[in-house]
């Protein structure tokens, strides 16, 4: 399990993935697919568990892109994920150099997020209908860094299979 967590200990982005979505397939997508459990802790609100999936390559680049933003190197990462219910952008802060603004969308469906979706943000905290719910929160660089740890040692069970392996 991987956590980001605020800057305030207020807000919480946790990460689980589980398994491969299918055992065999005849496809390298299908054969990819990892399932990913997501949670959402806010001030006063648990949150629920969306289960949505993710593929081991797209795994594998939210990390390589968490630790170089950690790290403060330039990174031209953006959340564009083939087929899932994750959606995170990431972006310094222009007042602290050591602090970053995480917005975090959940849906419990695969795909791009519903059209009508900035009418349902009230500050800092979305809820939609439908289960869709989102956050914006500070962390700190040091913060971001033992989340793309975290994630790391946790996508390292789920290598890139080929079809010839599987």
């Amino acid at each position: 399990m991987a956590t980001l967590t605020s800057a305030d200990l207020r807000c919480r982005l946790v990460l689980l993935p589980r398994d491969y979505q299918f055992r065999t397939a005849d496809n390298i997508y299908d054969l990819n697919w990892v399932v990913v459990l997501g949670r959402l802790v806010g001030r006063g609100s648990p949150g629920h568990v969306i289960r949505t999936r993710l593929a081991t390559w797209e795994l594998a680049s939210i990390v390589e892109n968490l630790q170089q933003m950690a790290n403060g190197e330039r990174t031209l990462w953006q959340p564009r994920f083939f087929d899932s219910g994750l959606h995170l952008w990431l972006r310094r802060s222009t007042e602290r150099p050591d602090l970053i603004i995480a917005t975090v969308v959940l849906a419990p469906v695969t795909g791009p997020p519903p059209h009508d979706l900035l009418a349902h943000w009230r500050d800092d905290r979305l809820i939609y209908p439908g289960g869709v719910e989102g956050l914006r929160f500070t962390c700190t660089r040091g913060a971001l860094a033992i989340f793309a740890e975290e994630l790391r040692l946790v996508v390292s069970a789920f290598p890139t299979r080929s079809l010839q392996t599987a």
